[in-house]
């Protein structure tokens, strides 16, 4: 085994050291999908780490030593991120005994490269634009020297639902942010903005990421966070956006139109709805006999490749700024 180059371009150091897991500590969502479940503390040359979030996941196999031409897993690999910030793979070699043990393989630290944008992830239902943002961030890290890496800090959500799940099968931070019932809207949506403002801050996240996200945002997480706020509309914006307009009720209104494109948009959060500046847009035909059904399945594909696209533009434009500020 070589080292890993999930560590997004920063410089590895091999350790191929034991380390020692923390009691307790080990993901028990990993575990129950039959994952051996990276130990999410441990403790190594007498320092406790503790993992953020996982980057990414494999198996090496090997054959049946009596020959008979089997293949067994022989490591389970994981990439990390510990709270500290370095990027570091550590291994469970399995060995059928009792005696199977942690390999911390090798470490990175984030001051030997360029610092990912740390986002959080809003979220409101199945979480497939999550799953875009979380596959990519795993199976690419080719961004890098432009400035556009990023890495998701915390989901947060304003109701259960399955996002979070996919959110804690890879390790990452989850939070709810919903209303008391019986709140009227308008407080709603204050009460809610305010408190994923409250868990952005305690994230440490330089932006915020709209996947989805039902709940229209309002006060001081706009001016906090200007120009750092991206959403994903499933519409050619400025059409076909405002209050209401989400989910099928958008594929509604295109199709009542009589329109015959549309697509997705990805734009920056200001204090209106579906109002803050266009960066780009994915666009699709509507073909006869479409129904919402039908014309959201096409431009869903579209989605996740423009999440993904619109986290790498935003990473890389706060990257330029940073630069132009020093």
């Amino acid at each position: 085994m070589s080292p890993s180059s999930d560590s997004g371009g920063l410089t590895e150091k091999l350790i191929s050291e034991p380390v020692t897991p923390v009691a307790g500590s080990f993901n028990a969502a990993a575990m129950a999908t039959g994952s051996p479940g990276v130990p999410m503390a441990f403790v190594w040359r007498g320092k406790e780490y503790r993992i953020a979030r996982i980057m990414a996941e494999r198996k090496t196999l090997r054959g049946c030593r009596n020959g008979s031409g089997e293949k067994y897993i022989d490591k389970h690999i994981f990439t990390v991120k510990a709270e500290s910030g370095e990027t570091m793979t550590l291994y469970r070699a399995r060995t059928g005994s009792k005696g199977d043990s942690w390999v911390l393989y090798t470490i990175a630290n984030e001051s030997e490269g360029v610092s990912p944008m740390r986002i959080a992830v809003l979220v409101s239902g199945g979480g497939t634009n999550l799953q875009a943002l979380i596959d990519a961030e795993k199976s690419s890290r080719t961004a890098d020297a432009e400035g556009g890496r990023y890495e998701i800090a915390i989901v947060i959500a304003d109701r259960d639902c399955f996002a979070l799940e996919r959110a804690k099968k890879s390790g990452i931070k989850t939070e709810l942010a919903s209303a008391p019932k019986g709140m009227p809207r308008a407080e709603a949506r204050r009460f809610v903005s305010d408190r994923v403002l409250e868990l952005a801050k305690e994230a440490r996240v330089d932006a915020i990421v709209l996947a989805g996200f039902l709940t229209i945002m309002s006060g001081d997480v706009i001016t906090e966070y200007a120009e750092r706020i991206v959403n994903l509309h499933p519409a050619l914006l400025p059409k076909f956006g405002g209050e209401g307009m989400w989910g099928h009720h958008v594929h509604e209104a295109v199709l009542a139109s009589g329109d015959t494109e549309s697509g997705c948009t990805i734009h920056l959060v200001d204090s209106g709805c579906d109002t803050g500046p266009i960066l780009f847009q994915k666009r699709v035909p509507v073909l006869p006999g479409d129904t919402p059904d039908t014309l959201a399945a096409r431009i869903s594909s579209f989605e996740h490749e423009a999440i993904v696209e619109g986290v790498r533009a935003l990473a890389r434009r706060l990257s330029e700024k940073s630069k132009e500020a020093k």
